[in-house]
Parts: C-alpha cells; structure tokens; sequence
C-alpha cells in the first residue's frame, strides 16, 4: 500500500511509475453526539480509503481533520474552519498534487454538509483551471445504499455512522443512545442552531451494530472502486 506520509520522495517517485493517482480522505472536527468521538467523519474516509488503497494501486495522502461544520457550531470539540479557507487549502493542496507529479485525485469526504461539499467542489474546479488534473469528488454516504440502513433518513451520528464507527474502533463508541431527529427551520437563518440539536444526534443510533458497519463499509469501498474506474475513463474528455 502506497502511504504517502510513510513514504521517502525516491520512492513516490518510483511508485508513480505504476501509478500517478492519489486519494485525498477529508474529514471533519465535530460532535457526533454523547456516543462517538469528535474525528468520526474523518475516520471512516481515512478507513475506507485505507481498504480501497490495499487492493486497488493508489496513493493514500494523509487526510485533512478540518471542515466547514454549522449546525454543530456551540458544541465543545466542533472545530470549523469557513468555506473559503477549506476552499483555498484544498485547491493549493490539488495543485500541490500536480506538481509533485499526480496526475489524478480522488476526494472522498466523509463529512457532507452542504457548505463543506460546495468549498471542495470549487476548490477542485479552481485547480483544474491551473492545472492538468483529473478530480473526483466523492461522498462517503452517497455511495451507502438507503435500503440497507433501517432508519428512513438516517443521519448525522445515527444508525450509520455508530454502525461504521462500531467495526471501525469500538472501544470509542460509548453506548447507543435514543432517536432524535431535531426539527430544523427551513427558511430561517439563525445564528446558532445549538439549542435545537439536542444530544448532537440527527438520526437513531439504536440499531447500529458491528456486522452493518462492516456492509456499510464495504458498499462504500466498492463505490470508491468504481469512482477510480471513472476517472481513469474517457469521461473527462467531454
């Protein structure tokens, strides 16, 4: 497996004979209610891209623990940054990428807020105007198939995310607690949304277990498996 952080320049160089793409986990800092730790966006990118990196001939760069978190804002261990400096990092990042010789770049992100996934879809449009790249943006639970997951719009550290967290590092999951899916305003902007979350959670973590981690984690793999198809296809020629 290609670590990139494990790795002398002589032997990148020497590895991107074989191969000059590179996956990029990005993550957040963030509350994920009373039950999980504060780095489990991050993880499950980095774990998925991790088994991804075993069998298929990618780098793995080291992954970025920072992104843009609003609703979780007011809750200690939520560390956010805004959307034009994750846009800014991760372009300057993309375009660091090309000149060190990658040619192609998969970001899988294991955070989905709508803010965040904007920054990165422009960070990456920005780069491709100053560089020859091929990007995909990849998003951890979009490649999850809803049927598999009991709780209708699961979400934010649910059934899923304790699920995935359970396979990944159980001693970190601590209990599982009750549903809570706060009711948010639709079309009103506030400035803190704090007192309407609750325990952090935006779904029901009860019926996570270890063997639905596993099959989430899976799932995702295979998509990040047929996004690297993708990109190594002709479709970026259109």
């Amino acid at each position: 497996m290609k670590l990139l952080e494990e790795m002398s320049w002589p032997q990148i160089e020497e590895g991107q004979k074989e191969t000059r793409t590179v996956i990029l986990p990005v993550g957040a800092t963030e509350e994920h209610g009373p039950h999980l730790p504060t780095f489990t966006d991050t993880i499950q990118a980095l774990e998925t891209a991790r088994a991804v990196a075993q069998r298929q001939d990618v780098f793995l760069a080291p992954p970025i623990h920072y992104g843009v978190c609003r609703s979780t804002v007011g809750f200690p261990g939520t560390i956010t940054v805004g959307p034009d400096a994750l846009r800014s990092y991760v372009k300057d990042i993309l375009i660091s990428f090309a000149d060190s010789g990658f040619k192609k770049v998969l970001i899988l992100t294991g955070h989905a807020g709508s803010q965040h996934l904007s920054a990165l879809k422009e960070a990456s449009q920005m780069a491709l105007q100053e560089r020859d790249l091929r990007i995909s943006l990849v998003s951890l639970f979009d490649l999850i198939d809803p049927a598999a997951v009991e709780t209708p719009h699961d979400g934010h550290a649910g059934e899923t995310e304790t699920s995935m967290m359970m396979a990944i590092r159980s001693d970190l999951v601590k209990g599982k607690p009750q549903v809570h899916f706060p009711e948010m305003p639709r079309f009103l902007i506030m400035k803190s949304v704090r007192h309407l979350m609750g325990n952090g959670i935006m779904g029901n973590p009860s019926p996570a277990t270890p063997e639905k981690g596993k099959a989430f984690l899976q799932m995702a793999a295979e998509g990040v498996v047929r996004a690297l198809e993708e990109l190594e296809s002709d479709f970026w020629k259109a």
